[in-house]
């Protein structure tokens, strides 16, 4: 049950074949998925996956610590500063690489205090989702 889907894996109905927006989203969907089922089987990380309509999704995996993807890669903001006292961006092409410096950073933000996360500046997810659902008109 704790097993890492394939990447050719598509549920029945879906087209993981890459055309039109449609299936963008659900690729992308899909690899969140994908990574939220690693965390929780190889980390014991319970994340969650939300659909954004840009046709990315994100997966919360702490308060403040979202991983992006848009079906093919992932990215984030990780919670340590640079020497500069700039956020660190971190990304990664497989699932296994995203999984093992996501779980580093998560334990990173389980020994801080949580006001201290809270102050941080770190993004949320509702945050992320309102931006992306705010009509400009």
């Amino acid at each position: 049950m704790n097993t890492t889907p394939a990447r050719g894996d598509t549920p029945a109905g879906r087209c993981g074949c890459g055309a039109g927006p449609a299936s963008s989203v659900i690729t992308a969907v899909r690899h969140a998925e994908d990574l939220a089922a690693v965390l929780a089987g190889v980390h014991h990380i319970r994340a969650d996956v939300h659909e954004l309509a840009s046709g990315n999704a994100i997966v919360s995996v702490h308060y403040g610590l979202l991983a992006y993807t848009d079906g093919e890669r992932f990215w984030w903001t990780g919670p340590e500063l640079s020497d500069a006292g700039s956020p660190l961006f971190s990304s990664a092409l497989t699932l296994l690489a995203a999984a093992e410096q996501l779980a580093g950073h998560h334990a990173v933000l389980r020994a801080r205090d949580a006001a201290d996360v809270l102050r941080g500046g770190l993004p949320l997810p509702a945050n992320v989702i309102l931006a992306e659902h705010v009509d400009p008109r």
